[in-house]
C-alpha cells in the first residue's frame, strides 16, 4: 500500500465503514448490537471527524471555503466555529446551520452519509 492510499484510508476510513455497514445490514446476519454499535461510529465520525469545508457566514454574506472537520465543526476561524455551535442551539438560526451542510458536495456527501447512519442505526435496532 503506497503513501498516498494509507493517507485517504485514514482520512476517508468513516466512509468505508459506513459502506461495510450497510453491507453487513443487507448481506450478513450479524447481531443488532454490533450492528447498532458500527452505524453510530460511522454518525460520530461524520458529525466531528468527516472533511468538510467550513460552510460559516461570513461577513460580507458568503460561505466561508477553509477545510475544517465534520458537520458541527467550523474551521481554524474561532468565531466560526463558535457560530456553527451557537446556530444550533437557536431555533431561528438552526435553518441557516443546517442549511450549511448542502453548501457544498463535500457536506452533501457527509450529509447523506449521515442520514444512511441514522436509518442505519435505527434499522438495525428494529432488525
Amino acid at each position: 500500500m503506497g503513501k498516498k492510499t494509507s493517507k485517504l484510508v485514514r482520512r476517508y476510513w468513516g466512509y468505508l465503514l459506513l459502506a461495510v455497514a450497510v453491507l453487513l445490514l443487507f448481506g450478513f446476519d450479524v447481531g443488532p448490537l454490533v450492528l447498532s454499535s458500527v452505524f453510530l461510529l460511522c454518525f460520530v465520525w461524520l458529525l466531528f471527524r468527516a472533511p468538510t469545508s467550513c460552510g460559516a457566514a461570513n461577513r460580507d454574506g458568503t460561505t466561508c471555503r477553509n477545510n475544517s472537520y465534520g458537520l458541527l465543526g467550523g474551521c481554524s476561524f474561532r468565531q466560526h466555529k463558535w457560530q456553527r455551535f451557537r446556530a444550533l442551539t437557536r431555533l431561528d438560526t438552526a435553518r441557516n446551520a443546517f442549511r450549511g451542510w448542502f453548501s457544498g458536495p463535500q457536506q452533501q456527501v457527509a450529509t447523506l452519509g449521515l442520514f444512511v447512519a441514522t436509518f442505519g442505526t435505527i434499522a438495525s435496532a428494529l432488525k
